[in-house]
């Protein structure tokens, strides 16, 4: 679950990226924020993983204050699609899939297998695409691995 408590964000120039913004995101929902160019979408994802600090509300992850949780340990635990496509270009599809999970401790065997699962989740069969490297996929391909 992902809750935003009146959060909001102003930039050391006084813009207001994000405005008391609250809502609720139940654990298996889907959610697409939408809105105009500068509306703070982009910070308001940001937020999240504290890759952007918000200047005042809280931000809680499964009931957690995300304030008081290391970022980097926050971040190896959230999944999501960022705009432009941040794949390493000298890993193959799999092991690009299988960084968070290695990241986290994970065997190879174990981290590799997950990936595997995730591709074929995601319409692209890892027996194709697993060996395959990012210039070697189409935008959207790039985009869901």
């Amino acid at each position: 679950m992902i809750r935003f408590e009146q959060v909001g964000k102003v930039y050391p120039d006084g813009t207001t990226a994000v405005d008391a913004l609250s809502f609720e995101v139940a654990e298996g929902e889907l959610v697409t924020l939408v809105g105009p160019s500068g509306c703070g979408k982009t910070t308001t994802m940001m937020m999240v993983n504290r890759l952007i600090e918000p200047t005042s509300g809280r931000i809680l992850v499964d009931g957690r204050d995300i304030a008081r949780t290391d970022p980097v340990k926050l971040r190896r635990g959230i999944g999501y699609v960022i705009q432009q496509v941040g794949l390493f270009p000298h890993r193959t599809v799999l092991d690009n899939t299988a960084t968070v999970p290695a990241l986290v401790g994970w065997k190879r065997s174990r981290a590799r297998e997950r990936a595997a699962e995730l591709l074929d989740l995601v319409g692209l069969d890892p027996s194709v695409y697993g060996s395959r490297y990012p210039a070697q996929l189409s935008g959207g391909q790039r985009q869901r691995v």
